[in-house]
This record gives structure tokens, C-alpha cells and sequence, in this order.
């Protein structure tokens, strides 16, 4: 198999094992980081608590919507 012929496997390959739910996850995971790291993220410790902080900092979730 030369390479031209094994990249476009590969190419072909990639667009199959794009897992919507995982990338969602991931999504999340890098928002909720981004907020924990900002200067809001003090401003509702302050004002809620770290415990209730907590619980609306899970509520936030990075949804994918397909086109």
C-alpha cells in the first residue's frame, strides 16, 4: 500500500470515529476549567458558597448541536 492510498484510509477512517458525546464531554470539562480560572469564579464562591458554587458549575455543559 503506498502512502497516498494509506492516508486516504486514514482520512477516511477519521471522519467515522468523530464520537459526538465525547467531544461534548470534553467540551464541558474545558468550560467548567475555564470558568473555575476567571475572575467570576470568585465572584460566586463569594456570594454562594464553594458547595453551591460547585453544584452550578456542574450544571454548566458545552452541548453540540449538528448542523
Amino acid at each position: 500500500m503506498g502512502k497516498k492510498s494509506r492516508l486516504k484510509k486514514e482520512r477516511k477512517s477519521m471522519g467515522k470515529s468523530f464520537n459526538m458525546s465525547s467531544f461534548s464531554d470534553k467540551l464541558t470539562e474545558n468550560f467548567q476549567k475555564e470558568i473555575r480560572n476567571s475572575e467570576m469564579w470568585g465572584q460566586m464562591v463569594a456570594e454562594f458558597g464553594e458547595e453551591r458554587a460547585e453544584e452550578i458549575l456542574k450544571e454548566c455543559k458545552g452541548d453540540i448541536k449538528p448542523i
